[in-house]
């Protein structure tokens, strides 16, 4: 699954302006291994359908984006080890055994402003798929729950700058909360919200159940117990009022043991029956 459309220095630098140079020895040192970042992304990301997009339109917004997301991927994997580091003045050529520690500080910092970038990127990147006919038996691989974007920890859980390590950390809790909403309303329902999320097809009532599910996610990340029960009771009545709209929930075994009843003792029983 090859591409034609290969990255420039005009447009790395674009990407990266930490990285600019006149010599253009950085690019020139990373524009195979970005080259091949983009094709890794198209087979792993995009598929045979973002690849057409691509072609259809090489420079559009797609085409940029993963170039974008290709260029951030490959510096980052490769900053620490470049023998070009930054220094007071800009990039500059030192000795592996000559760095000083504010040119390592520097890099350090720069290695975490460009991994939030990366993930802004793919959040980009993964909104552009959503408009993509046909793309989303290539999300069945990429999407697990509805709380897919990085940025969504400053919308929901109200972090101010978040960094890549607390996405990382945010991973187990987010899977963990998503299997209880899909044990209450139902792994068939969420998948069609996914579904739909990922198709650009929700309908304007999934779409407030989304963002209801996104709010209690956030605040369970956010440890507010009492707030989580009260937006996951919102979340039920809002399913329970308008079974005819949200039928997939109706329809479903989860739907059936929330609304269990307790067995009922008859007279002719020859045991009475506890229901603790």
């Amino acid at each position: 699954m090859e591409t034609t459309i290969r990255i420039t220095k005009e447009l790395f630098d674009g990407f990266i302006p930490a990285a600019r140079e006149p010599k253009g020895i950085v690019f020139g040192k990373l524009e195979k291994k970005i080259n091949e970042a983009i094709e890794d992304i198209i087979v792993d990301e995009l598929g045979t359908v973002g690849l057409s997009a691509i072609e259809n339109e090489p420079q559009g917004k797609l085409a940029m984006t993963v170039m974008k997301l290709a260029s951030i991927k490959v510096f980052l994997h490769e900053l620490h080890s470049l023998d070009i580091v930054l220094t007071p003045t800009g990039f500059g050529v030192v000795s592996s055994n000559d760095t000083v520690p504010a040119s390592k500080l520097r890099v350090d910092a720069l290695d975490g402003e460009m991994r939030v970038k990366w993930l802004m990127t793919a959040d980009e990147l993964l909104e552009q798929c959503f408009c993509l006919e046909g793309w989303y038996v290539q999300g069945l691989v990429t999407i697990d729950t509805l709380f897919c974007c990085f940025k969504f920890l400053r919308q929901f859980v109200g972090m101010q700058a978040p960094l890549s390590k607390d996405w990382e950390t945010m991973q187990g809790p987010i899977l963990r909360a998503d299997r209880f909403l899909r044990d209450k309303i139902s792994d068939e329902y969420m998948d069609e919200l996914i579904m739909q999320m990922a198709t650009n097809t929700l309908t304007a009532k999934n779409k407030g159940i989304v963002h209801q599910i996104r709010r209690y996610i956030g605040v369970v990340l956010n440890n507010e117990t009492a707030t989580a029960e009260e937006y996951f009771r919102r979340l039920m009545n809002t399913l329970e009022k308008d079974l005819v709209t949200f039928e997939t929930y109706a329809n479903s075994q989860a739907f059936e043991v929330n609304h269990a009843k307790p067995y009922e003792n008859k007279q002719e029983d020859s045991a009475f029956h506890f229901v603790g």
